[in-house]
């Protein structure tokens, strides 16, 4: 292989499994995919993926060929890094990557006054629920909500993520009990009939859950809007003046709340400066966070 786009070609197909999906990834057109993947195997010894129906599936010789092409990403990656890193300074690119819903309503006014107070940084913000991969060079920092990160990755946790039981205040008085129901995600409704689970635990076990919204932004509104009742993020329906809480129990410290990097970018001034605004932004805010400010 002569150069990176050719691994690049080799990647993008074994992990699309399709020449559609890996032109997707590629940004290129089907064809080119077409034409770039036959040039290539010509100069090949032996074909590198074995087509069945629409499908493409690596050969012996194509398994070690994106084995390499993995090990020369990897490279790629930690050059990027490495360039970011030597940049120096607080200026040049940086990229965040945020959960849409914290940067809705925690975040959104830290972030522009970061961007704001240091003009020289070009700050890219992805709002993403998907975690961002920093060993891949998908954002340089990133604010995750998990249990225990990637032990090699750099950063300190901020705080815990409270939930709690929710409904319009109205709700109960326009709802009749045999039609309350409940608004979950994709996630909850399969393991609500858990014997522990978050519904049976809830102040209405036996009202069933009625309807499946997994964005947690269009779950909250839902909820908030009187369709429902809803197990939300303290954070974003304790300041929502249509919500009450309807439990008395403390909130549910559902996952950690954590400001990442990669270990290669710790020493990097803008990310350092990045990380640091970041604290110091959701330092005040961490008992909305919990859960714990409720008037």
């Amino acid at each position: 292989m002569r150069d990176w786009d050719e691994h690049r070609l080799v990647l993008a197909i074994h992990r699309g499994g399709t020449l559609r999906a890996a032109a997707e990834y590629l940004g290129v057109t089907h064809t080119t995919v077409s034409r770039r993947l036959s040039a290539l195997e010509q100069d090949q010894a032996s074909p590198i993926f074995v087509r069945s129906d629409r499908a493409y599936k690596v050969s012996d010789y194509g398994r070690q060929r994106v084995a390499i092409a993995e090990q020369i990403e990897s490279l790629d990656f930690a050059a990027g890094r490495l360039a970011l890193g030597a940049s120096g300074g607080l200026s040049g690119p940086l990229s965040l990557s945020v959960p849409h819903a914290f940067l809705q309503f925690v975040l959104m006014k830290d972030i522009a006054a970061f961007a704001s107070a240091h003009p020289n940084i070009q700050l890219t913000v992805a709002g993403s629920d998907a975690f961002a991969d920093l060993d891949r060079g998908q954002a340089d920092v990133v604010l995750r909500g998990q249990i225990n990160p990637d032990p090699h990755l750099v950063g300190r946790m901020i705080s815990t993520v409270g939930v709690s039981y929710y409904a319009n205040r109205d709700y109960f008085d326009v709802t009749p009990h045999s039609q309350l129901q409940w608004v979950a995600s994709v996630a909850a409704a399969k393991n609500e009939a858990e014997p522990q689970s978050w519904r049976t635990q809830s102040p209405f076990p036996h009202a069933p859950v009625g309807l499946i919204i997994d964005d947690i932004i269009s779950r909250h509104q839902a909820v908030s809007e009187g369709h429902g009742l809803g197990r939300l993020a303290c954070f974003m329906s304790d300041p929502d003046p249509n919500l009450i809480r309807i439990s008395d129990s403390d909130p549910t410290q559902l996952y950690e709340l954590w400001v990442l990097t990669h270990p290669d970018l710790r020493d990097t001034p803008k990310v350092r400066a990045l990380m640091r605004w970041l604290g110091y932004a959701l330092k005040p805010k961490r008992a909305s966070l919990v859960g714990v400010n409720q008037d």
